[in-house]
């Protein structure tokens, strides 16, 4: 198998991993652009070896030539500095989509053992550092790639199967660590966020507005759960029978 096949299906199983646990949300199709999003640096380093490289040269002496302007956003893309001033920005524009940074953060995190020290090692924090990263293993080995793709079967299986025994046992169902992970998520995604970062105004269903710090402490509990809980106070039409003629 070649070079390139490997670092496609590393690509592929980038997406998979992220699908199993967001598939479910509204944010699920934000979050897959998340996780596709650091490779974005390593097309253009490609297309560097490809297209812009001078002459015709293999890809390691490309590698040696190439700006240090494509190595950056390679590293910028693959930093959790990056994903940190994303996520301020979008709690300020757009507040619902934050848990959609879980994506990227996902692919860092399976960067970090997957690549080993050479230039595409993961430096998870850059710019602040570009020496901290760790000694991986290779996605190039048959091996570890088996063993990924069978560990995504494998968790899927077990998601499915979870959900079902949900759905039959319903309110008897015992909360696992699955469940626990993504109530904490949900409480600091939410809470814990607008509280720190967003002081933008919303309408809630008794018609006022509210900064989403406030909002918390002061609306009702049927409020906070989501649109489909919230009373509609719309005014109505209502029809009198007139009592004939």
């Amino acid at each position: 198998m070649s070079a390139n096949n490997f670092l496609l299906m590393d690509f592929f199983s980038h997406i998979l991993w992220v699908h199993i646990p967001t598939r479910n949300k509204i944010w699920h199709s934000e979050a897959l652009f998340f996780a596709m999003l650091p490779d974005v640096g390593f097309l253009l380093i490609m297309f560097y070896s490809m297209f812009w490289s001078p002459g015709q040269i293999t890809y390691s002496d490309a590698m040696r030539t190439i700006p240090q302007i494509f190595l950056d956003i390679y590293f910028m893309l693959h930093s959790f500095i990056t994903v940190f001033i994303v996520g301020i920005i979008l709690w300020k524009l757009k507040p619902r989509l934050l848990p959609a940074l879980s994506g990227w953060v996902i692919h860092i995190l399976l960067d970090i053992p997957f690549h080993e020290t050479s230039t595409f090692a993961t430096r998870f924090i850059f710019p602040l550092s570009s020496d901290v990263y760790f000694q991986g293993i290779t996605w190039n080995n048959i091996l570890i790639l088996a063993l990924n793709y069978l560990a995504i079967v494998c968790v899927y299986a077990y998601v499915i199967h979870k959900e079902n025994m949900k759905q039959k046992l319903g309110d008897e169902w015992e909360m696992d660590m699955i469940d626990e992970i993504n109530c904490f998520i949900a409480y600091m995604s939410t809470h814990l966020g607008a509280y720190v970062f967003n002081d933008k105004r919303i309408s809630v269903s008794d018609g006022k507005r509210y900064s989403l710090r406030r909002a918390f402490g002061t609306i009702s509990g049927k409020d906070q759960k989501g649109i489909g809980e919230i009373e509609d106070n719309r005014p109505r039409t209502v029809l009198h029978e007139d009592g004939g003629g």
